[in-house]
């Protein structure tokens, strides 16, 4: 497997097996301890603190999923860095950003861009997702705009 076909699946992995299955042992073989993780509304410091934030999501949203619909067309990937479009399904079952447990369903998307160190380790990943949806369809703000 040369380096961008390892950074496509590590990318895979990222959702399918670390944020889907809970799987750390896969986290500390594709991420590198100084991982950063960039959200619009956070920065995590270091691959602990990211492990920290899968656990508490799983256990606020029950089944969590996320998948990446196509991964032949839906990740991109160099020798550094890659890129992949996903999706998010799961049910709000616990207080997320204040807002109580709301017992829906919720699905959103997103994309994120990831940075591989010289040792082929995950050191980055910048989220943008959309989080205005999660947050309407949990009740945590009111519909903005009816098109």
């Amino acid at each position: 497997m040369n380096t961008i076909e390892k950074n496509t699946e590590a990318a895979l992995q990222f959702y399918e097996l670390v944020w889907s299955k809970g799987d750390f042992k896969v986290a500390k073989e594709i991420c590198a301890p100084d991982l950063q993780f960039i959200l619009a509304f956070a920065h995590l410091d270091g691959l602990d603190a990211f492990i920290t934030l899968v656990e508490k999501n799983r256990a606020i949203f029950e089944n969590l999923i996320y998948f990446v619909p196509n991964p032949n067309l839906d990740i991109v990937a160099t020798e550094t860095k890659a890129a992949a479009f996903w999706q998010m399904s799961a049910k709000h079952v616990d207080t997320w950003r204040n807002v109580p447990a709301s017992n829906k369903n919720v699905v959103i998307n997103g994309m994120s861009f990831f940075k591989f160190n010289e040792e082929g380790k995950i050191n980055e990943v910048r989220v943008q997702n959309d989080v205005m949806s999660l947050m309407h369809q949990i009740g945590g703000i009111k519909k903005l705009y009816d098109f």
